[in-house]
């Protein structure tokens, strides 16, 4: 009692000095937001969605203005809409019909209506730990105006919950509508301290058409300098305590708006930060990092976790991907870990546990509105699949081996023993592989494909968890798991590159039947195994270099299938459509096995996705066929942003930490012209480090900076071109030993230097340069079909460099290359400066034709 009345005593006293703040005609002092450096900006697209989101409040929309909120598990009204009435005009101007520009801060977005005697600015922002969100309007007119906020009531918990007897009403107090129902146990309000309502239905009953407010202008001198604030918040519980909220929330906006800055700007600052010579990659990274962490949620009834994403719901009951998903947490955890935002994979990895079953297997999905019903015993989904459990096992260890937190490992010890003996108990034909016939779903969740023994990437997943259990028995004291993991270790990996090396296609395939039989399907699933280095280095090459071709890959990531399966559909999620989270394996698989430009090329699909759809984000999938969104495709989906994270900072930057081992490995894979890349803020347990890498005529110098002198020791091993001739290396001015690193000899030279980290490292690596390849331009748009050079391999057999690449029939391609002096004569290709240009045959049966390239190069007595 004493605890709630010292609560209410710190609530009034914020009341009361926050008060002065609104005018008497509702007002707000206009206040300048932050300038934001990762500001995005272009002509708005009414069609095309948006989002501002905290942990407790969604505002999701499209760039028209429409939108729904949600106070989770609420949703509380949806298509709310701007319509704008001039003078004494009854004919009201859209504001869908007038939007003109889009401007997004990881704070807030602006959208600018303008007509031709006003301009509007409304300004969105959600408050991050508080159930509500503002609109700011800024009002620059020379005619009076009336702006008229119109929505339809809805306060509806997500599906498959419900509730009836909903009503709303104006509370001429709060100068807001207060939506609920007869329990009074479900509220929401919209409303603003400057508006009227003038709309009004019958108890008990919502009406067929919108609730409105309007906030009249009638002097718009008067509102210079002044925000007119529209406010919202709800939530479940007692009806007072939301209305004070939004008094709250009403009496300072200002404060709030900058708690929503400071937030963010510490993300970005916290976090992992890279500079590099591609200023859009950098970018989108820090965008990435925005749009995973907008998808933490703190929901009354269940507690904190992370959602898979976000989108309007329209008439459905299900925002997005907004539920919990237990292998979207684990997934976006691996990038959570990488770009040092441990609170936040702890968050989701610790969320999941609650919901583990008695018999240790992992829940796959969890309705938001689980606490008003019985989830797991009335619904089927909470269980129905088979990957979550061993890569709960596999993000529980990537989480300790990047932060070393033992503490959080012996608390969930309990759970990691049961999650990976449900997992042995999965095995029904004894191979040593998880079956998805016992264990559930795998990759794919309907169609043909389904009918399987075991898939690739439930085998690679299981795989990857006996290893990781190994590390955290051993950790945890545990001899005997740690002899237990290992044989089911060997066991399993020995299945894996027997079962599913399909020799005939000189691939990894998809799966294997009941059988025994292989199905003889590629899909981007085998690069799981691929990135975790699973497969043999040779058969892994040939495996990449098909997911390389134009039958997979397109201009804007990897598609399911290949064009040339029966099963293709380019709009079918499972059997054709293009991921950018299955892109991102893709790409890392590609980095780990030094396809170097295949991999920065699949990185940077995803990259332009987080800028061609709602800004910021990167939309969950894409035809097959063209570089477009299916409508049906959630524009903020957490794994598609994640796979930027992954690629980039594990496969291009090539950064892995061990902090139990206190190790750390810096592994850069850049395009050979980047003479310049500074990283600020990798975190590996405690130490915290920076690395600042330079490459020019011959020469990389890497400075490094470990800011608690830990002792860290460090692996340093650049990929360099096939042909690369090491000299010397020096690490703080004294010499070095040189070791062979593990890429594929025929794609890349890899350098190796280990050394212990002082506090201030210096590694210079002394080398005569080969003739290296770079990055094919890629040049697509929406709604382009796939146009680009594809690189297939490359390879240095003596003193010849062979390319092999696919184009478009008839097609002439630039390709740049480095160090183009040293090329004697070019055979398939005619060398301009440093530019192969090249024709690719023109053949009757058109569309991708594989062509090869043969550059002698000088010997090295030349």
């Amino acid at each position: 009692m004493k605890k709630r009345f010292a609560k209410t005593v710190l609530f009034l006293l914020l009341i009361a000095t926050a008060i002065p703040v609104l005018g008497q005609d509702g007002t707000v002092p206009a206040f300048k937001f932050e300038p934001c450096a990762i500001q995005l900006s272009r002509p708005a697209r009414p069609l095309t969605t948006f989002d501002k989101v905290g942990r407790k409040f969604a505002v999701l929309g499209f760039e028209s203005g429409s939108f729904e909120a949600w106070a989770y598990p609420l949703k509380l009204f949806r298509n709310f809409e701007f319509s704008f009435l001039i003078g004494s005009s009854t004919v009201p101007v859209q504001g869908r019909d007038i939007v003109r520009f889009i401007d997004v801060t990881p704070a807030r977005t602006t959208l600018t209506y303008a007509y031709q005697s006003f301009t509007i600015k409304a300004h969105f922002v959600t408050v991050v730990d508080e159930p509500g969100a503002f609109i700011l309007l800024e009002v620059d007119s020379t005619e009076p105006l009336t702006i008229v906020c119109s929505f339809l009531p809805v306060l509806q918990p997500m599906w498959p919950a419900g509730l009836g007897g909903q009503y709303a009403y104006w509370d001429d107090e709060l100068k807001a509508y207060l939506i609920s129902e007869p329990m009074r146990r479900n509220h929401g309000v919209i409303g603003s301290p400057a508006a009227r309502g003038i709309s009004y239905t019958p108890a008990h009953m919502l009406s067929d058409v919108p609730n409105q407010f309007k906030i009249a202008v009638e002097v718009p001198r008067t509102v210079k300098g002044k925000y007119l604030p529209i406010i919202m918040t709800g939530g479940r519980g007692n009806r007072e305590d939301v209305k004070q909220t939004y008094k709250k929330l009403a009496a300072s906006p200002e404060a709030f708006c900058r708690a929503a800055e400071k937030h963010y700007k510490e993300l970005l600052a916290a976090t992992l930060r890279v500079k590099t010579p591609n200023k859009e990659l950098d970018l989108a990274f820090a965008w990435a990092k925005v749009a995973i962490d907008n998808l933490l949620v703190d929901n009354p009834d269940l507690g904190k976790g992370l959602v898979a994403g976000l989108g309007p719901s329209g008439t459905g009951g299900r925002p997005g991907f907004g539920w919990f998903f237990g292998s979207d947490a684990y997934i976006n955890s691996l990038s959570f870990n990488s770009m040092g935002h441990y609170a936040a994979s702890r968050d989701a990895l610790a969320f999941t546990q609650k919901w583990q079953r008695g018999d240790g297997k992992m829940a796959h999905e969890l309705s938001q509105a689980a606490g008003t019903l019985n989830w797991w015993k009335d619904y089927p989904y909470g269980y129905i699949h088979g990957d979550t459990t061993p890569y709960y096992i596999v993000a529980m260890d990537d989480y300790y081996s990047m932060t070393g937190e033992a503490d959080f490992i012996r608390k969930s010890w309990l759970s990691l023993k049961k999650a990976y003996a449900w997992c042995l108990t999965t095995d029904e034909d004894a191979d040593g592989l998880m079956d998805n016939s016992k264990a559930g779903l795998g990759a794919l969740e309907f169609g043909a494909l389904t009918g399987i023994r075991t898939d690739i990437y439930l085998a690679a997943v299981w795989i990857k968890a006996c290893e990781s259990i190994q590390r955290l028995a051993g950790a945890m004291g545990d001899p005997d798991l740690v002899k237990r993991a290992k044989e089911d270790h060997a066991r399993a990996l020995g299945a894996f590159r027997e079962k599913f090396w399909d020799a005939e296609n000189g691939q990894y395939s998809y799966a294997f039947n009941g059988n025994g039989d292989l199905v003889h399907e590629l899909t981007p699933w085998s690069a799981v195994g691929l990135m975790w280095s699973l497969g043999t280095p040779e058969r892994s090459a040939s495996t990449l270099e098909r997911l390389g071709s134009a039958d997979f890959t397109t201009d804007w990531g990897v598609r399911m299938l290949s064009v040339k399966s029966p099963l293709f559909e380019p709009l079918n999620y499972n059997y054709g459509a293009a991921w950018p989270f299955l892109t991102s394996w893709v790409a890392l698989a590609q980095f780990k096995h030094d396809f170097l430009v295949q991999g920065y090329n699949s990185l940077m699909t995803s990259v332009r996705h987080t800028f061609d759809n709602g800004l910021g984000c990167v939309t969950e999938v894409f035809s097959g066929a063209q570089n477009i969104w299916p409508q049906e495709a959630v524009a903020h989906q957490g794994f598609c942003s994640a796979g930027v994270v992954l690629p980039f900072v594990r496969g291009l930057l090539g950064l892995e930490g061990n902090a139990p081992g206190k190790r750390i490995v810096f592994g850069p894979r850049f395009p050979a012209d980047w003479d310049e890349v500074g990283i600020e803020n990798f975190r590996v347990g405690e130490e915290i480090v920076s690395i600042g890498y330079e490459r020019r005529d011959g020469k990389i110098e890497v400075t490094v900076g470990s800011e608690n002198k830990l002792g860290l020791q460090m692996t340093f091993s650049p990929a360099l071109g096939p042909g690369t001739k090491v000299l010397r290396a020096r690490v703080n001015g004294k010499p070095a030993e040189i070791g062979a690193g593990s890429g594929l000899s025929l794609q890349a030279v890899r350098p190796t230097i280990e050394f212990s980290l002082t506090g201030k490292d210096t590694i210079v690596l002394e080398f005569e340069p080969s003739v290296e390849v770079l990055p094919p331009p890629v040049r697509t748009r929406t709604g382009d079909v796939d146009r680009g050079l594809k690189i297939i391999r490359t390879e240095l057999a003596g003193n010849k460099l062979r390319v092999v690449v696919e184009g478009l029939s008839g097609e002439i391609y630039d390709l740049p290359i480095t160090n183009a002096v040293r090329v004697v004569s070019a055979r398939g290709a005619e060398l301009d400066g440093g530019t192969l240009i090249i024709r690719i045959p023109d053949k009757p049966e058109g569309g991708f034709v594989r062509h090869e390239i043969v550059l002698e190069l000088k010997k090295d007595a030349e």
